[in-house]
This record gives C-alpha cells, structure tokens and sequence, in this order.
C-alpha cells in the first residue's frame, strides 16, 4: 500500500495547510532518506508534534478510508518497506507487523 503522493516540505505552515484532520499512514523524509512511516488518528496534529520532536524535511500521508483503520493500514505500509522484518525506518522503534 505505497503513498502515492509527491513528498511536502515538512514547515509547520505547510503542514496546517496540507495535512487533514482526518486519520492514516505517513512517512518522514530527512536529507532524502525515509526515516520514519507512522499512523495517526488525527494526521495534521500528529505531523506537527514530529516537527517538534525532530527535524524531517519532507512527508506525505494517505488518510483511512471508510473500510480502514489506520493501524491496519500501517501494518500493509510496513510490509512493502522492507523484505525482511529486520529492516525498518530508522526513527521508528517498533515493528507492527510483530
């Protein structure tokens, strides 16, 4: 299930203007590199706390549809990461597909 959007520049203005409210699955981007992929229930609010606990340049989301839930959602995103269950974004600390 890849995000098929082109990357945003990670600013908090750009963020409020771009991201919704709504919930779904988001990767981070720093100094061209993914480094983080994420679900949130609320993905504008959850972007901005990422601007403030660290500095990623770029993002893009897909937001939950009627039939999905973002967990669910973030479990397939991971699964296309990697081949291994090994590999996984550097910022993230666990795995959801464990």
């Amino acid at each position: 299930m890849p995000i098929n959007k082109k990357w945003s520049r990670a600013s908090p203005r750009h963020v409020k203007s771009n991201a919704p409210t709504k919930g779904g699955v988001y990767e981070l981007k720093a100094f061209g590199n993914l480094v983080y992929i994420g679900k949130a229930s609320n993905l504008r609010r959850r972007l901005l706390e990422h601007l403030n606990e660290r500095n990623p340049n770029y993002f893009r989301f897909k937001k939950a549809g009627f039939l999905k839930r973002p967990s669910s959602m973030e479990k397939e995103h991971f699964s296309g990461y990697g081949t291994t269950e090994e590999k996984i974004p550097p910022w993230n600390e666990r795995d959801p597909r464990r």
